[in-house]
């Protein structure tokens, strides 16, 4: 154990001395959660409408007003014809255009179908999803308020309609901010990038200056040598973790209901697994910039196969195989429910043992491919 705490003492002390690591490992980071916190949201407002009113009625006004006092759509133009609405989808100015017809007020006064035109620019599918379902959602209350207008002149009608009215309650995320669950998984990109890069630039570094050799030459074994290197980055992903959590709370207001100890128990099992990586990256090249491109090459694609983009249930059943090899899902999934839910080692069982066997696996692994190569 003393051969190990040198190690550990001088590959701390190294870091120490080293300004851009020390910027790369607290600066930096800091920076991204910051900036993506805000830019990475699922939250989509102010989109640009084009609204050509050809009733020019009470009601027609009423309804212009609806979706130009909202926070979901922004009125960008008022066109005067079609042909003006075609030239705006064209060049993207707007993404839905709303084209109310003549006699649209008189039609619905006298109970027949009215019909109201809704153009979309489908180039970004999602985000015209998303406008539809607001317009609809703007439909459907003003049609409620109409007719309960209808009532209230005509009582009679009240014997007739009756109105559905939903009672709703949001668990867990009451203000359905897209941060609350944009930022665990930031903090995870964040651990794994801090461990898995860096524990691999550390030993190829080593062995590109030749110290790597000297140090095998010596009565230090392999297994030393490599907790020597892991150590050091384990501790400071703790910090790493620590640090960007108390900022995620302090400044996003992000809650944390479950348990800290069983987090840093279920953290400590993914930053073996992310270790491990990061040694047998270390195992596969023979300089640092080979060591950084594969270890971006690794965390993009654990990035996209995590979940934290696009949902897993989304995805081929042939590429969810393939998500169950990836840690950073695993992590991910577990910040969000110890976050937001408080769930307990009775929910979060099933991802500790993937995260236990995934880790347990790819350290074994990465230490015998790190000993057969220096030896």
């Amino acid at each position: 154990m003393g051969k190990v705490f040198h190690l550990v003492k001088k590959e701390l002390k190294q870091v120490m001395r080293d300004p851009n690591m020390l910027r790369v490992i607290f600066i930096v980071p800091m920076i991204q959660l910051l900036v993506l916190g805000y830019a990475i949201t699922t939250d989509i407002k102010n989109l640009n409408i084009l609204i050509c009113d050809f009733d020019r009625s009470e009601i027609s006004r009423d309804l212009v007003d609806r979706f130009s006092h909202t926070e979901y759509f922004t009125l960008k133009e008022y066109a005067a014809s079609h042909g003006n609405i075609e030239s705006y989808l064209f060049r993207g100015k707007v993404v839905l255009a709303l084209v109310i017809p003549e006699n649209f007020g008189k039609d619905l006064e006298t109970l027949k179908q009215p019909e109201v035109q809704v153009l979309l620019d489908g180039q970004n599918s999602n985000t015209s999803a998303v406008a539809l379902g607001y317009a609809n959602r703007i439909f459907l209350q003003f049609m409620q308020d109409t007719l309960e207008k209808k009532i209230a002149r005509s009582p009679y009608l009240a014997r007739s309609v009756h109105f559905i009215e939903p009672v709703t309650r949001t668990w867990y995320n009451p203000e359905l901010k897209s941060v609350y669950y944009m930022i665990p998984g930031i903090i995870s990109i964040l651990l794994t990038i801090i461990t898995m890069l860096l524990t691999s630039l550390a030993i190829v570094k080593e062995r590109e200056i030749g110290t790597l050799e000297q140090l095998m030459v010596t009565p230090i074994t392999s297994g030393q040598i490599i907790a020597g290197k892991t150590i050091p980055f384990a501790c400071l992903g703790f910090i790493e973790m620590s640090v960007a959590m108390t900022f995620g709370v302090l400044w996003f207001k992000i809650p944390i209901v479950g348990s800290l100890p069983l987090l840093v128990f279920l953290a400590a099992t993914f930053i073996l697994a992310t270790l491990g990586l990061g040694i047998f990256i270390s195992t596969l090249v023979n300089t640092q910039q080979q060591a950084l491109f594969m270890s971006w090459s690794f965390l993009v694609t654990f990035i996209l196969l995590s979940g934290f983009f696009y949902p897993i249930e989304n995805m081929p059943e042939w590429v969810k195989t393939i998500t169950l090899f990836n840690p950073l899902r695993y992590f991910i999934e577990i910040l969000r429910e110890l976050f937001l839910k408080g769930a307990g080692i009775n929910v979060l069982w099933p991802e500790l043992a993937s995260l236990l066997t995934i880790g347990v696996s790819i350290f074994i692994l990465a230490t015998l491919r790190f000993h057969k190569r220096n030896t």
